[in-house]
């Protein structure tokens, strides 16, 4: 931890929670997982100290996002992940060195020992830790969508359809937890929307996820697949190596 006692009292007051004493932050050791939540909305008084502690770099990139709450989760999120990371590394937020890779995934520099993944949605950001390997996470409110139809349609197989489409009370939650098995596969291996979710099968088998098959070559056979729920609506999932075997939830922020 910080020896400057004023600047530990900052990052105590943008996290909004009581930060464990010198040497007590908790380790990210090989085999770990830590999962972080925090609410944008809890913060928002503390987005002026949160963007102080961005580099110039990012807050550049706020004026791709046409929209304040937009800005503001972004600011959250991205200062959020600093502090996190800096405590984990004892060094200042800003100090943290943060590259991404050829297909848009973030990584740590000079700590390739630590591994990352951070989703939000509608207000609620989860930040996944990792000490022994890629990780990816993703976050969805359960929602009414318009279009919700079409999105079954295009971004799920045969079989994930029939299971979803089974019970219509159930659609909705369905939809969203098969698109966040998704995603979380997809931002842990890297490849983005290079693999569309079209071409991913998941399945649910006495309550564990199994990714059934991958198209195009990508091996599934290596990562495991936690569920989590969040604010009572949001749905999410965590695809991690199967190395990791300590997950761990954190306290909220």
């Amino acid at each position: 931890m910080f020896e400057n006692s004023e600047y530990t009292e900052t990052l105590k007051r943008v996290l909004g929670l009581d930060l464990p004493s010198p040497g007590k932050f908790p380790t990210l050791g090989p085999g770990d997982v830590h999962i972080w939540t925090v609410s944008v909305q809890g913060i928002k008084e503390q987005l002026h100290h949160l963007k102080s502690l961005l580099t110039e770099e990012e807050t550049g990139k706020l004026s791709f996002y046409k929209f304040e709450h937009t800005q503001h989760s972004y600011i959250a999120t991205q200062a959020v992940l600093r502090v996190l990371l800096s405590l984990y590394l004892d060094i200042k937020p800003r100090e943290v060195q943060m590259g991404v890779r050829s297909k848009g995934k973030p990584f740590l520099i000079h700590a390739r020992s630590i591994f990352f993944n951070i989703s939000n949605s509608d207000g609620q950001c989860v930040f996944a830790f990792s000490g022994d390997g890629e990780v990816g996470i993703d976050i969805e409110r359960i929602r009414q969508m318009p279009d919700i139809e079409q999105l079954i349609q295009k971004n799920l197989t045969s079989r994930e359809k029939e299971y979803v489409l089974k019970d219509p009370e159930k659609k909705l939650k369905r939809f969203f937890r098969f698109w966040t098995f998704k995603e979380s596969y997809l931002k842990a291996i890297g490849e983005g929307m290079r693999l569309t979710p079209d071409n991913l099968e998941f399945s649910v088998e006495k309550g564990k996820i199994r990714l059934r098959s991958v198209h195009y070559g990508f091996d599934g056979a290596d990562w495991q697949f936690k569920e989590f729920t969040r604010d009572g609506n949001c749905t999410g999932t965590l695809t991690f190596a199967p190395r990791g075997l300590k997950i761990r939830e954190m306290m909220p922020i």
